[in-house]
């Protein structure tokens, strides 16, 4: 535009020259005033770009710490991840270290209770054996004495019987002090012989260790055997609840047979006596037809030539024509084109005559076919009574063949039951070992994250610098803009003062206007750039909060594995200690139940009355849990010899 007008006013000054003075001076001056009011709007649109400019400086810079502060979050909030991240695998490698050590010291403290109980159980076999012996010599002891004490009460009686025989007694006194020092020499030995084992005692030990063998096996034996047969039971109970759902669905399907076979025999009989119905209608009908035939064949005959009148034969014609159509409609293979033909025929009585004989015959035919046909009715009924018990028959052999297929079913469901254990436990080691490569797949998606978040905070540097760089640049345009407008401004001004004729002025004033554009003009490209980095920016921000997002949610996971980790730990730790507190019980309860045993088998094994033995063996019985068939067998049992060869 700035052109076009320059190129208007060079032309308006053209012509004004060839003008005269006056006028030219007038133009002169027009020009003048034109050329500052364009300097006027130059200026004016210098100013605007201007504070265009200083806008988008401000803006920049407002974008600039909005994005220095975005960043400052974002790596504050990784940060903060990162030590979350940290701090709870700390924690849960220290929760994890602290079962391993509880778990290492409930195993240490169970093998340590184990050796002392093993220390316990020999020191107290020990003791047992020590008072077994001393309770031997003590009975050795006293039976030694007693004997002592009979021999001196013998020869005491023996001396003073003899007391009036002086060397006999004294010879007797000898042999007495002999027999002593006999004696003497005897219960030294006698002691002797007690303090060496006694193998009896190993004996009787042996037997008790085998009897506590023996229970504790059968313990275990019922035990299980009561397992496995509540198993059995649970499984019988199953299977019979699945039979009897069969059964019941398979009772339901054969009563609903039955009842569509009862229903069909039920429609058979009807549709049968709705033809028998029909049958005896159709011989009264063909009776009652052959009588009015007959009637009219000899009324015909009877007929004199005379007397025929022609309405009442057609009247009769009619009237069988009605009747076997009739009988054409109920049996419509019968072909009626004959008498179509008769009528079409002109004839006299003779041929009426044998119209009326064939019509009879075919009538007769007719009759014969519907004889027939019911006897095909009801020969097919008898045979579809027949059928009916075919099928039931049948109906009865596919029930034998559904049991034994229901047999084989149940084998076959047994057969599968264990094929699914055996699954299930091949399932559960490949749910183990996804567990453990879903394990690896996380360190190294973690892995990756660190990677990608040290990848974004590199590209984080670049952007900033390539932004400062930007604006580093973008100052220095507007810097270049400000001289080259103050630059043309002072030669607008030198241009006005020294030039007064006009037309070199407007020159100079449209090559500063456009030098002045063209200045701008490159300024253009810049911004677009400065959009275009500011778009990218925006778009690498929205990927960091996108990458920021799925980071939370990564650890939202992982928090939410870590607890799961956690409770199944508690989980596990309750259960060991239950298993340990049990353990210990049971090994508190085991010495007391032992020690009770052993004082209840010793006073059985030691006892001599009946009585005593009867309410001993209750007891055992009673302590040991025997099942009422084993209690029956030993009671039957007791009479005999049995406890008396065990000792």
């Amino acid at each position: 535009t700035l052109r076009v007008e320059r190129a208007e006013l060079e032309a308006g000054a053209a012509e004004r020259s060839g003008m005269g003075a006056e006028p030219q001076q007038q133009a002169t001056a027009l020009t003048n005033v034109e050329a500052e009011r364009r300097i006027a709007q130059l200026k004016s649109q210098l100013t605007t770009l201007t504070g265009a400019l200083a806008t988008v400086t401000q803006e920049k810079s407002r974008m600039e710490a909005s994005f220095q502060a975005d960043k400052r979050q974002l790596k504050q909030e990784v940060e903060e991840l990162r030590e979350r991240l940290v701090t709870m695998t700390t924690q849960q490698e220290a929760e994890l270290h602290a079962l391993q050590q509880q778990l290492a010291e409930s195993r240490a403290r169970i093998i340590t209770q184990q050796h002392e109980r093993e220390q316990e159980q020999g020191d107290h076999v020990q003791q047992l054996r020590e008072l077994q012996r001393i309770l031997q010599q003590e009975r050795d002891l006293r039976q030694d004495a007693e004997l002592r004490l009979q021999d001196a009460n013998t020869t005491l009686l023996m001396t003073s019987q003899a007391v009036d025989r002086g060397v006999e007694s004294e010879a007797h006194l000898n042999q007495v002090r002999e027999e002593r020092d006999e004696l003497k020499r005897r219960l030294q030995a006698a002691e002797e012989d007690q303090k060496k084992p006694d193998p009896r005692v190993d004996e009787l030990q042996r037997e008790l260790r085998e009897l506590k063998n023996h229970f504790q096996k059968q313990i275990h034996s019922e035990t299980r055997k009561a397992c496995e047969a509540e198993e059995r039971a649970r499984e019988r109970a199953q299977a019979a609840e699945i039979r009897v759902a069969g059964l019941e669905q398979r009772v339901s399907e054969l009563s609903e047979l039955l009842g569509s076979c009862e229903k069909a025999r039920q429609r058979d009989q009807q549709t049968a006596q709705r033809l028998r119905d029909r049958i005896l209608q159709l011989d009264t009908e063909n009776k009652t037809l052959a009588i009015a035939a007959s009637s009219r064949s000899t009324s015909d005959l009877s007929i004199d030539e005379s007397q025929l009148d022609v309405g009442a034969l057609k009247e009769k014609l009619q009237r069988v024509k009605k009747l076997l159509l009739l009988a054409a409609q109920r049996n419509p293979d019968q072909n009626i084109q004959d008498l179509a033909e008769t009528e079409a025929e002109p004839g006299g009585d003779r041929a009426s005559a044998l119209v009326y004989q064939q019509e009879l015959r075919q009538l007769k035919d007719e009759f014969e076919r519907y004889k027939l046909r019911a006897q095909v009715v009801l020969k097919n009924k008898n045979a579809k009574d027949g059928c009916q018990a075919k099928e039931l028959e049948e109906v009865r052999d596919q029930l034998s063949e559904l049991k034994e297929k229901y047999i084989n079913l149940r084998i076959q469901s047994d057969e599968a039951e264990v094929h699914r254990c055996r699954e299930l436990e091949e399932r559960q080691q490949a749910v183990a070992a996804l567990q453990q490569s879903h394990r690896q797949e996380v360190e190294r998606a973690e892995a990756l994250h660190r990677d990608e978040l040290l990848r974004l905070e590199a590209e984080l540097h670049k952007q900033r610098e390539r932004t400062m760089a930007l604006l580093d640049e973008k100052d220095q345009e507007l810097e270049r803009l400000r001289a080259a407008a103050a630059a043309a401004l002072s030669r607008d001004e030198c241009n006005e003062a020294a030039d007064v004729d006009g037309e070199p002025g407007p020159e100079s004033e449209g090559d500063i206007v456009s030098q002045a554009l063209r200045r701008v003009a490159p300024a253009e490209p810049t911004l677009l750039l400065y959009a275009e980095q500011l778009a990218r920016k925006e778009v690498e921000v929205g990927g960091l909060r996108r990458h920021k997002h799925r980071l939370e949610e990564d650890l939202h996971q992982l928090q939410a594995r870590l607890i799961a980790n956690g409770e199944r730990h508690d989980e596990e730790v309750t259960e060991l200690r239950g298993q340990l507190d049990k353990l210990i019980r049971d090994q508190s309860r085991e010495g007391a139940n032992m020690e009770y045993l052993k004082n209840v088998i010793y006073k059985f094994l030691t006892l001599q009355d009946a009585s005593g033995r009867q309410q001993t063996l209750t007891a055992i019985l009673t302590i040991l849990h025997f099942s009422p068939q084993e209690k029956h067998h030993v009671l039957r049992l007791q009479g005999a010899t049995w406890w008396t060869n065990k000792r």
